[in-house]
């Protein structure tokens, strides 16, 4: 009798479990306030986050999500209550609008547990973040830290001059994050970091290397797996946790040895503007914490992203002559073929600029989703009734895939935005939509604070890199090392991209 108890327990309990499993499927395949809206998507993405999970683990989800765009359209389910978007208006209305908060993925991308400007969901910690970048990142400030970032291009060309005939090559996705590490030291700290002159790299960007696989490990995996892996022995995993706090100790020394009160010095540092920053109104400061927390994000925000876009900017110069030498012959016609740099006449230059823009559309950096949460009330996106607490999303990556905008996409093609006239180049017409789905830096209030010096970056090191070098691939680097991969930023799947660098003087 008692063995039949325990069998009709038994039985029932998979009852139970069996009628659980079987409603939480027909709700989220067929009842949910979602399902009901009869999104496509792939028939596993309605009743589990397993497509989600599974490509975060292949490091290929904006890649594969640009399949499903291009299989189901540009709305697609991804998760019993996650949603991507390709269509151009929706992207702009859940990035422009603040009730939709920041997901999961970018509330984490914390420093010692601190909000920053990326991670904040609160309005008013955001807007005073923005208030105190102001003053190092806009304006006059920007152009005198232009003029200190420009020396760190002579120590490039050197060490290209030293090393780029080199017939083993150079590693530039390795080589771009020491060099964006030095322009950041420069231009956020106030500190000469000066990696590329001496040779001698600092544990800082092992460190930051290591936050960001400690980032994928806490958003990727359950809570308790993650505690798990914190208790074990693992001198790696170990070196991957501890890498927040050898960051914030970076941080917090540099703030300290920052002083007090505003200086006589041209140059104001980011981290100087937040130490000295007073809310105009109110005479708020921020706190230390608050500074140190900002930083580490700016220094992540800025170091990989960067190195990555001129990684492959780079890249395709070597392998597209003509794009080289039309660049040349535009540096060439603004009097820039000589070692000087003018910011404004860079900035002016359409082909070059276009150049730019199609490296960042193609190989966006942070091409994974930025994911938002849809507020109470809920909303409609593209023509569907979106349910509050939705997670949706936008890739650039996939946005700027799209063939009916970018025909051939993956193609690098500055005169998809520029044309060729008697004296040179100038922007094409109608490139309104072209424009709205090009948004590499985000959009909105929330866009990338770092945007105006990622530009300079990039203008000065393409500029110093064509106007005195000729670029060849090394046999090692094909289309499929550089194919992307994506572990937090998109970079190459060899995770390293060999040059050499011939001398080629513009001015001779």
């Amino acid at each position: 009798m008692e063995r039949l108890l325990q069998r009709d327990v038994a039985v029932a309990g998979v009852v139970v479990l069996v009628s659980f499993f079987a409603s939480r499927i027909l709700w989220d395949l067929k009842l949910s306030p979602l399902a009901r809206q009869r999104i496509p998507g792939p028939a596993i993405a309605a009743v589990t986050e397993l497509w989600y999970f599974w490509r975060g683990v292949k490091l290929d989800r904006p890649m594969a999500l640009d399949k499903l765009f291009k299989e189901y359209g540009p709305v697609v389910r991804i998760g019993p209550s996650r949603v991507a978007f390709l269509d151009i208006e929706a992207i702009h209305l859940m990035h422009r609008l603040m009730p939709f908060n920041k997901a999961d993925f970018l509330a984490k991308m914390t420093f010692g547990g601190r909000p920053n400007t990326v991670s904040t969901n609160d309005p008013a910690i955001h807007a005073k973040f923005r208030r105190w970048h102001a003053p190092a990142l806009r304006g006059a400030h920007l152009k005198k830290t232009a003029v200190v970032i420009i020396q760190q291009m002579d120590n490039l060309v050197q060490r290209f001059m030293e090393d780029g005939e080199d017939a083993a090559g150079i590693d530039v996705f390795h080589l771009m994050k020491i060099h964006t590490l030095d322009i950041l030291g420069l231009a956020i700290l106030d500190t000469k970091f000066d990696q590329i002159r001496t040779r001698q790299e600092l544990p800082l960007a092992k460190n930051m290397a290591n936050w960001l696989l400690d980032l994928m490990i806490r958003t990727a995996l359950p809570e308790v797996v993650d505690k798990f892996l914190r208790l074990l022995p693992h001198k790696g995993l170990q070196e991957i946790f501890a890498a927040d706090e050898a960051v914030c100790q970076l941080a917090g020394k540099l703030y300290d040895e920052t002083p007090d009160e505003p200086t006589e010095s041209e140059n104001i540092s980011v981290l100087a503007a937040g130490k000295w920053y007073r809310d105009p109104t109110t005479g708020e400061t921020t706190t230390r914490e608050e500074v140190i927390g900002d930083m580490g994000i700016f220094l992540i925000a800025g170091t990989d992203t960067t190195a990555v876009s001129l990684t492959y900017a780079l890249y395709q110069l070597a392998r597209l002559p003509v794009i080289y030498e039309t660049l040349r012959a535009e540096l060439k016609s603004a009097g820039m073929d000589g070692d000087s740099y003018d910011i404004d006449v860079l900035r002016g230059l359409p082909y070059f600029n276009a150049f730019i823009k199609e490296i960042l559309r193609i190989h966006a950096p942070a091409g994974e989703l930025l994911e938002r949460v849809v507020p109470n009330g809920g909303t409609v996106l593209a023509g569907y009734s979106i349910p509050e607490g939705t997670t949706v999303g936008a890739s650039s990556y996939a946005s700027g895939m799209r063939e009916d905008l970018f025909p051939n996409a993956p193609h690098v093609d500055p005169e998809r935005w520029v044309k060729k006239t008697a004296t040179g180049w100038s922007e094409r017409p109608n490139l309104e939509k072209m424009n709205a789905a090009w948004h590499p830096f985000n959009l909105g209030v929330r866009a990338c604070v770092g945007r105006p010096l990622a530009e300079i970056e990039q203008l000065l090191t393409i500029t110093a890199v064509v106007r005195n070098f000729r670029i060849v691939l090394h046999e090692t680097t094909t289309e499929d090392s550089m194919s992307p991969i994506d572990i937090a930023v998109i970079m190459p799947k060899a995770q390293k991209c060999l040059l050499r660098f011939i001398p080629n003087p513009l001015h001779d």
